[in-house]
């Protein structure tokens, strides 16, 4: 990826939403790996495509759902993806309803 289209991550939090310290832990988990990671410095650069992706991460995690479905929700089809976004919302509703 060309370094213009490349963004530190503390644009990239401000542009996401997220802070610099939740994007880290992201990258360590998996669920959001920076685009590029300057190898002598470690310092993480994120792409502009990357946005949304980190604002669906985001919101996803707003409504508490856990990061291993908030993985299958980011990696699945429109219709399985919303499928498991249902069950969560439908089990959140349930579980404030007891």
């Amino acid at each position: 990826m060309p370094p213009s289209e490349l963004m530190p991550i503390g644009v990239f939090a401000q542009r996401s939403g997220l802070t610099a310290s939740a994007l880290r832990f992201y990258a360590d988990s998996g669920l959001l790996r920076p685009a590029e990671t300057d190898p002598a410095s470690g310092y993480r650069y994120y792409g502009v495509g990357q946005v949304a992706r980190a604002t669906a991460l985001r919101a996803l995690r707003e409504i508490a759902m856990p990061l291993p479905v908030v993985a299958a929700v980011l990696e699945a089809e429109p219709g399985e993806a919303s499928r498991l976004i249902d069950e969560h919302v439908a089990k959140v509703l349930g579980d404030a309803a007891a």
